[in-house]
Order: structure tokens, then C-alpha cells, then sequence
């Protein structure tokens, strides 16, 4: 079973056997654009190349089936003849804070079924901006889809999501499990461009001989609908009890808990409610700058990841008046958008150093998680352990800093590649399908 992971900045992919034996793992990396300040965009060019190559490294031996998974939310048009119309906008992106400041002229009730508040970086304000002010790629476009679902249509040439990511759009009513056509009307757009929604573990083509031949595969390997990268990591997670929560670090931070009622939303906004891969709900606290921030921190101060992680050890010892950083570089989406983002230290004076910044930094996103496990707190979910997952989960120096900022204990995954893992686990259910 082959599991691909489309992530903000990295596609991973994972082979495992069956028995869940992981046979092999590729990544490659790719950019992410910003081409004014508050946009994040990616050519799709760029997803498939770093596909491609995560994929030949991985695919050591045969494979059974295909099931695909990737970042919420965003948008990428393409046209009837599957020409990508625009580069795909990103979760980060916050140009339509205008278009989800629109959603309140809905009704209660239509509001009421999304199960989220409006937040720019979601598929439905950022159609609404499309339309706006791009009107020739909107009215050019045939389908809209999320990253994982564009990668899958890439794949088999058939158009689909699932709940999980469609529970992400805010196009989508979580009750009936069906796109809201009411909100879909309200906000003046076209409803052929929301693609079928099927489950998780459906079948939703074959792999297409191009696309095989370039990913080094057969043509005609089943591939299933697949589900969103926080829906698939909590799928491979397996939680073993209520108490327990999950937490992601990658690109951005996600609190995540299986959650009851799609009618329990969440009034303050802070939280947020989708579908789980396996047909339940699970409320989020996210973050967006985590991963994203530390590497703007390595970026700046040109350091490596060994050398930054390496800093958490010494944030106890660090100069008696510490640097502050705020890692709010772009928008945290529980706050007022028309604050805007503005981040970095302050307090700095001569007396500090590169590794007081480092370690700043750390601290800084360390309070960003605690400020997000307040939130899920606030929303009654009260976790008492947490598992720890994603690529920002392996350096013990950096959990153990996490695990004090928090004052709950970590305990790190058996992978730090969750979400690939869960991807392949829904490969594996549509083999006796075949």
C-alpha cells in the first residue's frame, strides 16, 4: 500500500506491506510563493515534481493500491480540459479576509451547519475573492478542488473529495454530509465547481498510464478518495483513550481530539470541527505558525535544524533578560484579521546572542501551542496526555521544552510521518474492493 502525503512544503510518500510493515519512505521538498504580502501560492508543477520523486524513492516493490492525503483547505481552479487555470492558494494565504468577514451577512442557520468560523485561508472565502477579482479563471474553471484532491485527479482523472476535506471548505454542512447549498448560494457561486463528495476509503479511479509511467508505477493501481492530513494522521494515531490528544508540528501546529456532535460547534471561533476519516468528528486547534516560523527563524539567523532544536536545551539558562519572540508572522486565525500579522523579537539588546535568539524562537512558538491548548480546553476538550507526532516531533530537547511549556506529558509517535502512515492505511481498506 502506497500512502502520499502532499504537504505545504514537502510531498512524503510511504510504501508498507500489508501487515503494516513500512517498506519504504521518500520526501522531497518544494517552495512555497509569496508574491505579496499575506499570499501563499504553489504552481502544482512544483507538487507533482517533488510527488514524483518522493514516490520513486518510496516504491521499492510492488504496490496494492494508492490512497492520497494532504494540507487543508486553499483552492486550485482547473478548466474542463484539466489545464490548472492559476497557481493554487494556500491555507496561509489571507487575501480574502474581506470575502470571510462576508460570511456573517448569512443566516444563523446556515452558519450554524458549517461548524467553523469563517477564516480567509478556506476554500469558500478564497472562491468568493476568485471571483471578484480573477473572474476570467473563475468563470473559466470547471472543478475547484483542495491539494490532495487536485494530486488524485492527476493521478486517476477523476474529479472527488471526501468529508474530511470537504468539512474544511466552509461550503460544507456537517450534519447532512452534503456541500450547504444555501451557503454555496449565498455567497453568488457556481456550484458545479464543488466535485463529488465519496468516502475516505471509496475507490476513486485508476492510476492513469502517464501519471504511472512518470511515478515509475503500473497503470491501473486502485486509488482511493484518501482524506486531509490532520484526519489521516489522527486515523494512524489511534488514540488509546478520551483523555488523550494528538499534536501535529509541521508547517503549522494542530491540537486535534475526537470530538462528539456536529452540532457542538465552537462560538468563539477558536476551534474548529471536521469530519474524521473514519466517519466521526474530531475538533482542531491550529496554529499556523509553527514549523513555518521556525524556519523563517533559520532562514534569517542561517542555521540549521540541528543547531536550532539544539538551543531548547539551554531556553532554562538563557540570559536573565531574555529576548521575546513572537512567532505571529502570518495571522493566526483566532484573532481579528484586520490586526494582521507582525512578528519577531523584541527586547534585544547587545548582551544577547544568535543562540539567545534561537532559543527565544522556540519559546515563542512553545506559548503559541500552550495559547492553542487553552483554546481546546475553553471548547471542553481537556486532554491529560498527548501523543506527539510530525517532522517537528523528534528532538527530545525541543519536546521536553514543549512538555514543560504545556504542563502536559509528550509522548512521541512511533513515526513521525503520521499522516503518509494514515494515507496507507486507507489504501489498504479498498484492496478486497478491487
Amino acid at each position: 500500500m502506497l500512502g502520499i502525503d502532499l504537504g505545504t512544503s514537502q510531498a512524503k510518500a510511504m510504501l508498507c506491506a500489508p501487515d503494516g510493515t513500512v517498506l519504504g519512505r521518500g520526501a522531497a521538498g518544494y517552495e512555497i510563493a509569496v508574491p505579496r504580502d499575506g499570499w501563499a501560492e504553489t504552481d502544482p508543477a512544483h507538487w507533482w515534481r517533488a510527488v514524483v520523486a518522493a514516490v520513486r524513492t518510496a516504491a521499492v516493490g510492488p504496490v496494492a493500491a494508492i490512497a492520497v492525503t494532504g494540507q487543508m483547505h486553499g483552492v486550485l481552479l482547473v478548466s474542463e480540459q484539466s489545464v490548472v487555470l492559476r497557481p493554487a492558494i494556500l491555507w496561509l494565504d489571507r487575501r480574502a479576509t474581506a470575502q470571510a468577514a462576508a460570511y456573517r451577512g448569512l443566516s444563523a442557520r446556515s452558519l450554524a451547519v458549517l461548524g467553523n468560523a469563517p477564516a480567509p485561508g478556506m476554500a469558500g472565502p478564497l472562491l468568493a475573492w476568485l471571483a471578484r477579482h480573477e473572474p476570467d479563471a473563475y468563470a473559466a474553471a470547471r472543478w475547484q478542488f483542495q491539494p490532495k484532491d487536485w494530486l488524485r485527479f492527476r493521478l486517476t482523472g477523476e474529479p472527488a473529495t471526501d468529508p474530511t476535506d470537504a468539512s474544511g471548505t466552509l461550503l460544507y454542512d456537517l450534519s447532512r454530509g452534503a456541500w450547504a447549498q444555501d451557503v454555496v448560494d449565498g455567497l453568488g457561486l457556481d456550484s458545479r465547481l464543488l466535485p463529488p463528495v465519496r468516502g475516505c476509503a471509496e475507490r476513486a479511479g485508476a492510476l492513469l498510464p502517464e501519471a504511472a509511467a512518470e511515478l515509475g508505477l503500473r497503470p491501473g493501481i486502485p486509488v482511493a478518495t484518501g482524506a486531509s492530513d490532520t484526519a489521516a494522521s489522527l486515523l494512524a494515531a489511534s488514540l488509546p483513550g478520551p483523555e488523550w490528544a494528538l499534536l501535529t508540528l509541521g508547517t503549522g501546529g494542530q491540537w486535534i481530539m475526537p470530538a462528539g456532535s456536529a452540532a457542538d460547534g465552537d462560538p468563539t471561533g477558536r476551534t474548529s470541527l471536521f469530519r474524521a476519516a473514519d466517519g466521526g468528528l474530531f475538533r482542531l486547534g491550529g496554529a499556523q505558525n509553527v514549523g513555518a516560523a521556525l524556519n523563517w527563524v533559520r532562514g534569517v539567523l542561517g542555521a540549521s535544524w540541528d543547531e536550532l532544536y539544539g538551543c531548547a536545551a539551554n531556553a532554562a539558562a538563557a540570559a536573565s533578560r531574555p529576548p521575546v519572540f513572537n512567532p505571529e508572522l502570518v495571522t493566526e486565525r483566532p484573532r481579528d484579521e484586520a490586526a494582521g500579522a507582525g512578528g519577531g523579537w523584541s527586547g534585544v539588546t547587545l548582551a544577547h546572542t544568535r543562540d539567545d535568539l534561537m532559543s527565544a524562537a522556540l519559546t515563542g512558538v512553545a506559548g503559541l501551542l500552550r495559547q492553542r491548548l487553552d483554546d481546546l480546553r475553553a471548547a471542553g476538550c481537556v486532554p491529560e496526555k498527548v501523543l506527539l507526532g510530525g517532522g517537528g516531533s523528534r528532538n527530545p530537547a525541543w519536546r521536553d521544552l514543549l512538555s514543560d511549556e504545556l504542563g502536559v506529558p509528550l509522548y512521541p509517535a512511533t513515526t513521525p510521518w503520521l499522516t503518509a502512515r494514515g494515507a496507507t492505511m486507507i489504501a489498504a481498506q479498498i484492496t478486497g474492493n478491487d
